[in-house]
Formats: C-alpha cells, structure tokens, sequence
C-alpha cells in the first residue's frame, strides 16, 4: 500500500494529533504529488521531520521509507509509529478538508470542507471521521459480530432486516465509546463556544452520483454537551437501520466497505431557511435554479411539515421566472434545552414573502457558485439570519436523468387503463411488473399500463407452459389460493388496529404486491397463445376451464385490497393517517418506501404530490425502475404515446356476429370504484358496452349489452368468456376505442372480420 493511501488525502505524519498534511516553503502538498518523501527519523522525539526529494520518481510505500533509515530495528519502528498516527487522527475541523476527504469524512464533511476553501459562509464545524467509527467498533469487539449479523440478512425477507437492524443498534448504543474518543469529541465541541449543535450521519459512500445515501442516514439538531455523545452514537447505528440496510442490499454496496462519519456544526438560528437546486428538478432545465424558502428552522421544509414559498430563478440573465408565495402560520425554532419548538407567526408575517427579490438573486448567485466549484448539480440546504446567508450543506442531485430516454408506444403492448391510480398503489403493485419491464404513465387521471412486444413473446409462451401441464399448473392453483388465505388474515389484523407497527406495514405492502406474481399469469399475455393451443391439448383445455374462476376470485381479492373506500389499504392508511398526522389523500400519493419512511420521521413535501397528481410514469429497464414526475413526466409521455386515429378500428374476434346500436362508454377506475352501480344504471338495453375491460362487478352491464368492445385484449378475458355465455358479438384488443367513442355514437360493430365503425 502506498504511503499517500494510508494517510487518506494528505502527505502527514503528526504525533500530536494535528491533521495530516505536509509543508513545503509554505505549500502544501496533496496527495498524488510525485515528488518521493523520505522520513529523516528521530526515534523516542515527540514528531517526525519530513522532506521531500526533487526527483520525480513514482512514491515509495511505507516499508521503502522505513528502508532508508538506520538499520532493521529502526525500520520496524517507524513503521509501527506511522501506523499508529494514521490511526490516531480521529477527528478534523471543517478547514481541514476539502473534496478529496470522502472516505473519511463522507459526502457532508468533505463537501461542508471544500466550500469553506472558496470562502463560502459555512457555520463552524468539525467532522468526527469514519476512522473514530472504525476504532470504535475495533476497541469493543463489535466488528466481528456485526459481521455476522449482516451475513444472516435475507433483503427479501423484511423481518431478517428488522431483526438485524434491532440488534446491530442495541450493540452500538449499548457499547461504551472509547475514552480518547469521547475526549476529542468532547475537546472539539468546547473549541465551538456554542451551546447547540446539528449533528450529522455522513457515510463515506454517501452522496456519490451513483450511490446516494440521501435521507438514509439520521440528524440531530439542537444538540447540547449532555446528549452530544449518545447523538454520535445514534448517527453511527443510523448506518444499520432497517432502510439502510435494505439499501445497501437493494444497490448492491453489501459487499462494499461503508463507514460513517458524523458532521458536527454549530446550530444557525436561522430567522429564514430552506433547501435550492442548481437545475430545476422538474423540468431539468440547466438554466434555471429552484429555491424553496420557509421563516425559522430548515428542518420544518426538509420534514414536509410547512409548504415553502418556491422562487425559479434564470442563471443567465438573473431574472426571477416565477414565484409562489404561501402562507406560513409557524415556524421551527430551538427550544430551551435542546431540540425544537412551534412558534406562531404574526398575521403580518405570515402573508409575506420569505426572501425579498433581492435576497433570492443573492442566493442563487451562491447556489451557482457552489455548482461551478463542484462541476455538477447541487442540492443546498441554506439558512439566513442577521442578513447573512449559511450554507448548512450540498450534495449532487441523483435524481436527474443521465439522458432522455427515448421509448415509443408502438414497441409496447398496451395492458390496462383506469382512471384515477394514485402514486402509492403504483408503487406497491409495479414490484413484480420489475422483470417484465413493464411501463405505467399517468396523465390528466388516466392511467395506462404497457409491455414490450418482445416480453410478451415470452409470457405467451410461459403461458402455454403453465396451462399445458397439470402438475404445475395445480401448484400455481394451490399456491395462489395459500396466498390469499394469508393475505386476508394479515390485511384483516393490520386493519383492526389504533396503530401500525412498521414490520407489519411492510409485510402489509408486499402482500399487496405479491398477488400480481400470481394474477398477471391469468392476463391475455400470458393465456392467448394457450387458448388457441387449447383446441388440440386436452390438457390445456382442462386447465382452461377453471381460469375464469381463478381470474374473477384474483380480481375480487384485488379490489378487496386496494380500491374504495372500504378497501384494506383505505382503512389501513385511515389509521397510518392519524399515527403520522398526514392526510389520507397525501398518503396515496407517496410512494411504498416514502410511507415506510414516517417511522424515522421523514415525510414529502407538497410540491412533490402536486407533480405526481399532474403526471408520473414509472419506466423499467432491464429490471431497474426509473420514475419521472411533473412536467418531466409529462414530456416523456408525450413522446411516448404514438396516437392511432383510424376511420375503421381493428381488434380481437372473442365472439362472432354482427350489431348495429347506440354506444354506451363505461369509465371507471380506483377513483370512481365505488360509483360503479351509478354508472351502470344509466346503461339501456341493447347498448354496445364499450369498457378498457369487464370484471364481475360489472356483469350486470354485460347483461345489457348487445355487443361488447374492449380496449384489453384477452381471448380468455372475462369480456370474451361472457359474450360467448350470452352469445353476443365480442371484440377485443381495440385498444383505444374508449377514446374514439363516445356516449350515444352509432357504432357498426362485424365481430366476423373484427373491425368498428364510428356511423354517427
């Protein structure tokens, strides 16, 4: 290992506990210089002189220094005194790093390090680095069996992560700190002359571009000397909680080194405060800066406690765009001992905008400032008091899309539409879509489903696997009907309940999730191909029969679980909105991992439900799921959407014949479930039913119908299943006829040649 490696960032050796770093004619030298070092020793002195060579030869690793003293004994000295100073630097003052100090200062130490050397106001600090965690960890013995706790993880299971994360912390918390660790901290906090503190969790794999540990890792403001300790302990145990722990397995970092740092900083009470982007993360215009601005504490904005005026700044010309001032009726502040408190604001406070013009051109020009320095875009945290701007942190913004992804309807199948899909049940369901690599877009309150071409191909002939054999298809009966009766019990429990734990919720959403890895097997793209190969097998044909009653028993299961008022999630988000104070209408549009977030206080502010109840689409590629929301979402799906406008609309034959009537377009969706009896008596007899789908619950519409037309395909679809039990004429797979057609159109419908003509 070379020399500059092990001093992590800086040529140095100090006995005295100073930070590393290596003078020369009153330069300092950063690791990767080429020129050789050489260490002129003065065994049993209290510190070490160090030169540098003029030649430029590669650098020398510790053993090679060591060779050029006197003799072997000496050698063997200076090594073990230059092991010991590298692992006796514990902690450092925020002056003392710089961009390059990642691996032990993680993203927030590091990053707080290099705007102080561009002279941008940052409130004093120092950084506990990721080697006090290590020693920590070493002098009580507990690496090993955190080792072994981490080892008996299953991230599919969520009570082997919940089980690891209660006993990793309850070691961590539990241990005492070393006392010349707890001596430095405590030093350091005393040189700050401040009585409160925030207090960090800065992993050193944190807030790279692609691995942001943002939001996974704990805080503490307001922290005074008598909680300051066991705070630093709580950071360090953060880096095992349950979310934290899923994450590392979920991106693959488990078999990484991760270690943590803790940011120490001296508290602004800041009379203003707020969060800025240096792109607009909605449109992701490079030319234009968001700053989200609230009075008091910033962790009011962070926490989505309060709705924050929004001011959209031009970088070019300095121009504000745009501003949305909101009322604000309290704000955060530092309560008496420690922690933070509500105060109310006046009426004249309130209604008035939190930076003047002024005041956001300032800040954006530091916004930008920090961006350049770091050459990507940046998220600030920032806060104001006595007309001075503080940069309380910056890190990347991850969320930005590398590049435009360029995907077109025409490669996809279309699936299924409904009207109305929140964000949550999006989120919860799209699980075991992952390796279909299904596409959901939802824009003005339609929802529509899609597949690849290429991924149908596949499950059509999964489908004729399944339904062609009898024993597996029996398994996939009997394990579908074991599903359910677990479900249901787990669903009737949660929903009895004041409170839900958060094991509980988890194992609540990955049932929810779970039916669609038996349900989707009962859809046209997997049982099309089997039904036509079911006029030759008998024992397709057998399998075949029963499907209908195993889709319509999946479909009641469904709508038991997620849609209307009455359903498990309804009521289980009823209870989650009184424990979490946050209405149950917020919650739908939150996303699984955001809810489960509550529980270590983290919640969404409302410009992001706004984006998503304007527009969302979640995109998966190779089996990894990319979200867009807002007018970003909104641009992708209008170069994604290939519109289809024919005079003569083509489909699927599920039953012959011929009608000539009046349409009668019934939409419904998880918004209007419960609305569904309304609609259908509106229907007349004889009407052409014209629906994305038919279920159950609208079998009395069928009844009705003189015709069935369906944007669904599905020769096996309850649609087709019904028309030939009523004998009526049937076409599917239309795919948009709910938009060609409206209530009262004359419709042609030749179920002989499968084709729709719009009369009048």
């Amino acid at each position: 290992m070379e020399f500059s490696r092990l001093i992590s960032g800086h040529w140095a050796v100090s006995l005295a506990g100073r930070a590393p770093r290596l003078q020369r004619g009153g330069r300092r030298f950063e690791s990767g210089t080429v020129h050789q070092i050489e260490l002129v020793a003065s065994l049993g002195a209290s510190s070490f002189a160090i030169c540098a060579t003029a030649d430029k030869s590669p650098l020398a690793s510790a053993g090679s220094f060591a060779s050029k003293s006197k003799g072997t004994a000496d050698s063997k000295k200076i090594k073990k005194v230059i092991k010991m100073q590298i692992v006796m630097e514990l902690l450092r003052n925020f002056e003392q790093l710089n961009k390059n100090d990642v691996f032990l200062a993680g993203g927030k130490g590091a990053s707080l390090g290099e705007m102080i050397q561009v002279g941008i106001s940052v409130p004093p600090g120092f950084v506990i680095l990721s080697t006090a965690f290590e020693k920590f960890l070493e002098k009580t013995d507990l690496n090993i069996e955190i080792d072994s706790i981490l080892h008996s993880v299953n991230h599919k299971k969520t009570h082997t992560i919940e089980n690891a994360s209660e006993k990793i912390k309850a070691l961590i918390l539990g241990a005492e700190m070393p006392g010349n660790i707890s001596e430095e901290i405590q030093k350091f906090f005393k040189n700050l002359n401040t009585k409160y503190v925030a207090i960090r969790s800065s992993a050193t794999a944190e807030d790279s571009a692609s691995a942001a540990w943002a939001g996974q890792l704990e805080s503490y403001l307001n922290t005074i000397e008598e909680n300051l300790l066991e705070n630093v302990k709580k950071c360090w145990a953060s880096l095992f909680t349950p979310r934290a722990i899923f994450y590392r397995f979920e991106k693959d970092l488990h078999k990484q080194k991760i270690s943590v740092a803790v940011v120490v900083q001296k508290m602004v009470e800041s009379e203003m405060s707020g969060v800025a982007f240096s792109v607009h993360p909605i449109t992701q215009d490079k030319n234009q800066l968001i700053i989200e601005a609230g009075f008091g504490l910033g962790e009011a904005i962070v926490a989505g406690h309060i709705t924050p005026d929004s001011y959209v700044v031009e970088k070019t010309e300095w121009r504000i765009l745009d501003k949305n001032i909101n009322f604000q009726k309290k704000m955060l502040v530092v309560a008496d001992g420690g922690g933070s408190k509500w105060q109310e604001l006046t009426e004249k406070q309130s209604k008035r905008q939190v930076l003047f013009d002024s005041e956001i051109l300032d800040l954006a020009k530091l916004i930008v400032k920090i961006e350049r320095r770091f050459g990507f875009p940046v998220d600030v945290e920032w806060a104001k008091k006595t007309d001075k701007f503080y940069v309380l942190q910056s890190r990347p913004i991850t969320t930005l899309a590398t590049q435009r992804v360029q995907e077109m309807s025409t490669e996809y199948v279309r699936i299924f539409e409904s009207t109305g899909m929140p964000f949550l049940i999006n989120s919860i369901t799209i699980e075991h879509y992952k390796p279909l690599n299904a596409v959901a877009i939802f824009r003005d309150n339609l929802w529509t489903t899609y597949l690849p071409k290429k991924v149908q191909a596949e499950t059509l002939k999964y489908g004729i696997e399944l339904f062609g054999h009898k024993n597996k298809f029996m398994q996939y009966v009997k394990d579908f009907e074991e599903y359910k009766k677990r479900s249901i019990k787990l669903f009737d429990d949660v929903c009895s309940r004041e409170k839900i734990f958060r094991n509980d919720l988890e194992n609540f959403f990955n049932l929810i999730s779970e039916l669609w890895l038996y349900y989707r097997k009962t859809e046209f793209f997997y049982v099309d191909d089997a039904y036509r190969k079911s006029q030759q097998d008998k024992t397709t044909a057998k399998n075949l029969r029963h499907l209908e009653e195993i889709k319509n028993s999946g479909r009641g299961h469904l709508n038991k679980m997620i849609f209307g008022d009455t359903s498990y999630l309804s009521k289980a988000l009823k209870i989650l909105s009184k424990q979490f104070e946050i209405s149950p209408d917020n919650l739908f549009w939150y996303s699984k991992d955001e809810v489960m977030g509550l529980y270590e206080k983290k919640s969404i502010d409302e410009m992001k439900i706004r984006n998503r109840k304007f527009a969302y689409v979640f995109l998966i590629k190779n089996g990894t799921l990319i979200t867009f929301q807002g007018e970003q979402a909104k641009d992708f799906i209008s170069s994604f959407i290939v519109e289809v406008s024919k005079d003569e609309i083509r489909g699927i034959v599920a039953n012959p014949g011929k009608v000539r009537a009046k349409a009668k377009v019934m939409k419904y969706g998880a918004d209007t479930f419960d609305k569904v009896s309304q609609i259908i008596k509106k229907m007349k007899n004889g009407d052409i039913l014209v629906a994305e789908t038919t279920s159950p619950e609208i079998i009395a519409a069928c009844k009705k119908a003189s015709a069935i037309l369906t944007n669904q395909g599905g020769l096996l679809s309850h649609a087709a299943i019904v028309s030939r039990e009523l004998n009526i004429p049937c076409i599917v797979g239309l795919n948009n006829i709910t938009h060609l057609v409206s209530d009262g159109d004359i419709l042609d419908v030749d179920a002989i040649n499968g084709t729709v003509r719009i009369l009048k």
